[in-house]
Order: C-alpha cells, then sequence, then structure tokens
C-alpha cells in the first residue's frame, strides 16, 4: 500500500471507471475528476462512481477541467505525484455542431491539466490512442514507477490472428 494519491481525470468514464477501481485495488488514493455533463447519461456516470462508495482511499470531485481557475486551485490543493488523464468529449461528430464545447472539453481542459502539473515532478499519462496503449504525453516528465502503474492498469489489446 502507497499514500501517494493518484489524480484520475474523467473517472466517471467507462475507461476512468475501470483505472480507478484497479488503483484502488493495488492500494492507491485516488482522486477522480469528472465534471458528469450530458454528453453521456449522468445517472450511468453517477451509477459508475456509486460503485467506489464507502472506499476510505477514494474521493470524487465534480469539476469541468476547461475552468482556468478550478483547475490551478485542485493542483494547488493537492501535489498530486500521478495523474492519469482521462477526460474527454468523444465523438468528432459532435464537433461539428458544436465546436466549441469539443475545444472546452478536449483542448482547454488537457492545457489546465498540463499547466496544473507543470511546476511539479508528476508523471501525466492521457490515452492518446483510444483502446491501444497509454502512453506518456510528450512534454511531461514521467517518474519510473508510474510505467508500472500504467502497465497493471492498462488494458490489454489481443492480438490478431495471421492468416
Amino acid at each position: 500500500m502507497t499514500d501517494e494519491t493518484v489524480l484520475v481525470t474523467g473517472a466517471a468514464g467507462f475507461i476512468g471507471s475501470h483505472v480507478t477501481r484497479r488503483l484502488l485495488e493495488m492500494g492507491r488514493r485516488v482522486v477522480g475528476v469528472d465534471s458528469l455533463t450530458p454528453y453521456y447519461d449522468p445517472a450511468l456516470k453517477e451509477a459508475r462512481l456509486k460503485q467506489f462508495d464507502g472506499a476510505p482511499r477514494f474521493w470524487s470531485i465534480k469539476l469541468d477541467l476547461a475552468d482556468r481557475a478550478a483547475t490551478a486551485a485542485l493542483f494547488a490543493a493537492e501535489k498530486f505525484p500521478y495523474v492519469i488523464h482521462l477526460a474527454a468529449q468523444a465523438g468528432v461528430r459532435h464537433s461539428l455542431t458544436d465546436p466549441h464545447a469539443y475545444v472546452d472539453a478536449n483542448l482547454q481542459g488537457f492545457a489546465n491539466v498540463l499547466e496544473g502539473c507543470r511546476h511539479r515532478t508528476a508523471g501525466i499519462w492521457s490515452l492518446r490512442r483510444p483502446h491501444r496503449s497509454m502512453a506518456p504525453t510528450p512534454g511531461c516528465r514521467s517518474a519510473r514507477p508510474t510505467t508500472s502503474i500504467i502497465r497493471s492498469v492498462s488494458m490489454r489489446r489481443r492480438r490478431r490472428p495471421t492468416n
């Protein structure tokens, strides 16, 4: 068991909730951040977070990462040694009808998380290619222990049979 806290953004999402569960099983303290936007059914997201009710090493924060001041306050209050950034608004088609929502959720939110990590030794990890691999984000320093966390948390993709 370790006292190091891991920040998981998008903790109420499908992948984020699985990563959170695995980290808790490993004995990590986890702060789960999600904005619970109605892009996907908020009841589904709340049900995913409810599975962690009573877990003494987990607490969730409802936060829109596009809110620069609120995100900065989160990083000022807690010095996260590790950040796993999974928060995003999927669905490129939606960006055609509401590009500002897409930019706020994906670009501004990510920029604010990077800013929060900027003056820290935290390793930040992001899902660069959905369902393929978790890899360090360029420009961020990643600590060696983070690699073992990610390897044990990441979902392994089955190899396709070659003919």
